[in-house]
């Protein structure tokens, strides 16, 4: 016979790995998107500093 303790507590286990799992696959969805975000603003901010420089001469 199980002991109801040990299979409540690889349950509590098995939830907290899938809850850890979780946020690690957020934190790094977030990440990227972040780095992306981050990106595009460095490009633009090129493109203007590019502008200003032709408009100058």
């Amino acid at each position: 016979m199980f002991n109801i303790g040990d299979i409540l507590w690889q349950l509590f286990y098995l939830a907290l790995l899938v809850l850890l799992f979780f946020m690690v696959v957020k934190a790094v969805r977030f990440f990227i998107k972040h780095m992306t975000k981050m990106n595009n603003l460095e490009n633009k901010r090129d493109e203007l500093n590019e502008r200003l420089k032709k408009k100058d001469e």
